[in-house]
């Protein structure tokens, strides 16, 4: 879209956040939540056991992981737009494929896929883009972004379960990949654009006369730090390895929230339940923690997310009751979407632009990870233990240990005279 046609005192940055919003709303066809409620339509038809269904979610994930750091780096020298409608239109096919499926290998290609599609090229590009055209108002940009994500978890749970209980699961695979093109790649396609000073502009739509911002944040974000001085910083490996350590406490309940639930005597609706209102708290988080970030220390905000995590453990033992499951299942949906959300922020606020492609990638790869050891985690302690207590506490102590991870990531100072003379 021409920047002459729209009003002067638009900001293209927020169609770019739109798109980005959009089609992290749409790649929520790829959640573990959705494939959840096509397990049994699926199993049934195919004889396929739970382990074999999961086999592939976690094969993906993986796969994608060790893809993000070279997609972020693409990001940074392409921009997002062309990973955004790749990532798009391989979610398109997978599903389409997946509607068709007849064979457990025919899954496992179509799924895995997917997932890699999800974690290695759509997770990277949506926040990246929108935080290379926004400062000031970055962090409610990229809680946008985020709500995106979670309200899609929202919206398309109930709705596929509607469209299997009225058609069948198939018709569900397809409408999940028509939801994809049309509200992920095609504003993806028409909207993005790799950052303001290619389109002409200034980055937050200020007057190019005057000065981008006041204040020592906008400084340091015109201040492009090469990827390979960053890596040497030691602040970037304390906090990948913060990020690392709260996405393992993060992920080791959600697989195995409703058994232990129902152990403490919490019927399985209710504890079901608690799954709904962890996703609605997580949008709500997503807008919250981006509006404080503009103007509270994202690194602040992001340690008492972690020690809310510590907190929530707590909680998730003695639950018992209602209200005590849903106060955890509030607490766990801001930790998840606050740390997603939050993290983009913090390197953007420590390295800025430049390198934030293969930055981003790089943290997500690490996060991802501890997504794949949480949940085994508490799998070997119940398994040892026949309870899921001793996993629990553990892993609200790697939280309260990636808070103090956190504290110690001093910002750098020596890589930060780096200004900026070219937008390549």
């Amino acid at each position: 879209m021409p920047v002459s046609t729209l009003p002067r005192r638009f900001y293209y940055g927020w169609l770019v956040a739109g798109a980005a919003s959009g089609i992290q709303f749409a790649n929520a066809v790829t959640a573990i939540g959705i494939l959840t409620v096509f397990v049994i339509p699926m199993s049934e038809e195919f004889g396929w056991n739970r382990t074999e269904m999961a086999g592939a979610t976690s094969l993906g994930s993986v796969l994608g992981a060790a893809l993000a750091p070279f997609s972020g780096r693409l990001v940074d020298r392409f921009g997002a737009r062309v990973i955004l409608v790749v990532g798009g239109l391989v979610v398109v096919v997978g599903c389409l494929y997946l509607s068709m499926a007849q064979a457990l290998a025919g899954f496992y290609v179509a799924f895995t896929t997917v997932r890699i599609a999800d974690q290695g090229l759509i997770q990277i590009g949506a926040s990246v883009s929108v935080s290379k055209w926004f400062l000031r108002r970055r962090g409610r940009a990229v809680g946008l972004v985020f709500f995106g994500g979670s309200f899609g978890m929202i919206v398309m749970a109930p709705a596929v379960q509607f469209v299997i209980a009225t058609w069948d699961w198939r018709t569900a695979w397809v409408a999940l990949s028509a939801t994809m093109l049309c509200v992920g790649v095609i504003p993806a396609a028409l909207f993005i654009r790799r950052q303001p000073e290619y389109m002409g502009l200034v980055i937050d739509g200020a007057d190019p006369r005057t000065p981008v911002s006041r204040g020592a944040d906008a400084e340091r974000d015109e201040r492009w730090v090469p990827l390979g001085e960053v890596i040497r910083t030691p602040a970037f490996w304390v906090i990948l390895v913060s990020l690392f350590l709260a996405s393992s406490a993060i992920s080791g309940v959600g697989l195995h929230l409703v058994p232990h639930l129902t152990q403490q005597g919490l019927s399985p609706t209710a504890a079901v339940a608690a799954v709904s209102v962890m996703a609605i708290s997580g949008a709500v988080a997503a807008l919250v923690s981006g509006v404080l970030a503009e103007t509270m220390s994202v690194k602040l905000l992001l340690m008492l997310a972690y020690l809310l995590g510590a907190v929530s453990m707590w909680t998730l033992i003695h639950a018992d009751t209602l209200t005590e499951t849903y106060l955890f299942a509030v607490m766990q949906g801001f930790l998840g979407t606050g740390v997603n959300t939050l993290a983009p922020i913090m390197w953007a606020s420590y390295y800025g632009r430049r390198s934030l492609g293969g930055i981003f990638g790089m943290s997500r790869a690490a996060q991802v990870s501890g997504f794949a050891v949480g949940p085994l985690v508490s799998a070997v302690v119940f398994d040892s233990t026949g309870s899921y207590r001793g996993a629990f506490v553990s892993l609200g102590m790697v939280a309260i240990l990636a808070s103090l991870l956190l504290w110690a990531a001093r910002r750098p100072v020596s890589v930060l005279t780096h200004r900026r003379s070219t937008d390549t």
